[in-house]
């Protein structure tokens, strides 16, 4: 009976950057001085075992397909939903998924970025949609192999470059791999982080040939280096009340990403992390949005796109200059449909944690209008 409570344990809550080889984990955990709580030994058995299955199966997909992905050319600039998390980037990204012109990673591919080309297959989906949740531990949205799903999980899985590497290593940070502004990366992190970026959308191009829109909540903070890399990108983003995501940034710590660290942090040292990643998020972003050219960024609040979807929608398409809204609108229509009995999460936030909240984002507040 224990056994099947730790697999039940690891299915509801499980691994979330499940993709790295076996070399690449081992490398991280040297950057971390094979610093590993005893409590979180299990977790790391599991990764290993992974690293060894993604290791054979990335190199028979190199094997395989590594000519025919080089071949590929990325002549569609992608379309970047940028927001903070739990600002509301995944229902949006649900909802652009709806359009059929457009590729959205799965959460398969995401996960697995080494091999999917290769393992991406009725067997593999099988497998994966076994293993994992049928609803993401801290929101109830539906999950699945083929859901659309979060490119960062397949960027720090591939070059082990990410503010996600503090999701692993809470206490020793990882912390020359995983800042927010890419500037404070070292050039070769950089290029490794960079390098899997492409290789991640020529893999997707390969298999969806439609224009690739992706969500992160990092690349709030990576405009500059998105439009070196993409000068024809454009951006979608997002905000939601600053309390809420608060809130809600906490749940998801507590149950999503706690169930992944390699090290078991303090209470306190993940809200100084959800205050002070929120704060220099937002300000990279300023710092940056004016390199966006006229017309490649529209801005968009949570509350908007659930209280009036289609109106938000065809504002945005127009602001965009994208075509065809007209059949998107019925597909997001039907698909609204599928999830009309979905109920958020309620939050309820102490005077204390207002006041916190109030003063350390308050530019926040006041650049997009909600009140303090």
């Amino acid at each position: 009976m224990n056994w099947m409570r730790k697999w039940k344990r690891l299915r509801a809550h499980p691994q979330i950057i499940q993709g790295m080889t076996l070399g690449t984990l081992l490398r991280v955990l040297a950057r971390n001085r094979f610093l590993v709580d005893s409590q979180c030994l299990g977790r790391l058995a599991y990764l290993l075992v992974l690293g060894v299955f993604n290791s054979l199966f990335g190199a028979y997909e190199s094997l395989f397909n590594a000519r025919a992905v080089e071949r590929v050319k990325l002549k569609k600039p992608p379309l970047f939903i940028l927001g903070h998390w739990r600002s509301g980037t995944t229902h949006l990204h649900n909802l652009l998924c709806q359009d059929n012109r457009l590729a959205c990673p799965r959460a398969f591919q995401a996960e697995f970025p080494h091999h999917f080309i290769f393992s991406f297959t009725q067997a593999g989906v099988s497998v994966f949609d076994f293993i994992a949740p049928s609803k993401r531990p801290m929101d109830n949205v539906s999950f699945a192999a083929n859901v659309p799903h979060e490119d960062e999980f397949a960027l720090a899985a591939a070059s082990a470059v990410s503010p996600y590497m503090k999701t692993l290593f809470p206490v020793t940070d990882d912390n020359t791999h995983s800042c927010l502004d890419p500037r404070d990366l070292s050039p070769k992190a950089l290029e490794e982080w960079k390098r899997a970026m492409i290789l991640f959308l020529k893999k997707l191009t390969l298999l969806q040939p439609g224009r690739v829109v992706l969500k992160s909540p990092p690349h709030l903070g990576r405009v500059a280096t998105l439009l070196e890399m993409f000068p024809d990108a454009q951006f979608v983003h997002i905000v939601r009340n600053p309390y809420d995501v608060y809130l809600s940034s906490h749940k998801l710590w507590k149950d999503g990403f706690a169930h992944a660290h390699l090290q078991i942090p303090k209470s306190d040292q993940i809200d100084e992390l959800i205050l002070s990643w929120y704060a220099e998020l937002f300000a990279l972003f300023e710092r940056d949005r004016s390199l966006i050219p006229p017309g490649n960024l529209y801005e968009m609040t949570y509350e908007d796109l659930v209280a009036r979807p289609l109106e938000t929608l065809q504002a945005m398409y127009e602001g965009l200059n994208l075509p065809g809204f007209g059949p998107f609108a019925n597909r997001v229509t039907a698909y609204l449909g599928t999830i009309s009995d979905y109920q958020t999460n309620a939050y309820r936030l102490n005077d204390a944690a207002r006041e916190k909240v109030a003063e350390r984002w308050r530019s926040t507040f006041e650049r997009y209008g909600y009140p303090i």
